[in-house]
């Protein structure tokens, strides 16, 4: 069993501005590296390797018929989430093909038997964890363009926890 998510990741330039945002937080809390940042789409829980093989599969199948979106989402507001203590970057998901796309992670899921959201699809990149307050100052705004959609493997290590990617498909812009 492996602990999977779906998720998109930044791109250099957004991960060089999330690590700056990230160096002006106060540390009252654990930042997370920056390797790890990223936006999830469906966090999956513990799946086997045939719910892995028929998820892989059947985004295999939706990327080659051009059924995962492209979209954009802009994250500019800070937040600190008291139940799980983090800080992220959020914004709202406007762009009908980014909540498409969110929906289709969250069938995917289901589908399979895996673990799907309670909560309304807030898209965020988690910037700190165990932190205890919101530094007061205005968060910068970055626009997020999701290209690729990633499997993520979230491993626990010594040297904490690392998600490393196992598959990934393009997304793509509607036809003009």
């Amino acid at each position: 069993m492996k602990r999977l998510f779906l998720a998109i990741a930044p791109n250099a330039a957004h991960l060089a501005q999330l690590t700056r945002l990230q160096a002006s937080l106060d540390k009252q809390g654990r930042l997370v590296p920056r390797d790890n940042l990223h936006m999830t789409l469906a966090f999956l829980g513990q799946c086997s390797d045939d719910q892995q093989e028929a998820l892989c599969d059947t985004l295999d199948r939706l990327a080659h018929q051009r059924r995962l979106p492209a979209f954009e989402v802009t994250l500019n507001t800070l937040d600190y989430w008291l139940k799980p203590k983090i800080i992220c970057l959020k914004g709202v998901a406007r762009d009908p093909r980014l909540i498409s796309l969110f929906d289709l992670c969250q069938g995917l899921a289901q589908q399979l038997g895996l673990h799907t959201s309670e909560h309304s699809f807030t898209p965020h990149i988690t910037l700190m964890r165990k932190a205890k307050v919101l530094p007061e100052f205005k968060a910068p705004s970055l626009t997020l363009c999701g290209h690729a959609l990633h499997l993520y493997h979230s491993q626990s290590s010594e040297q904490g926890v690392q998600y490393k990617v196992l598959a990934s498909w393009p997304l793509t812009a509607p036809k003009a």
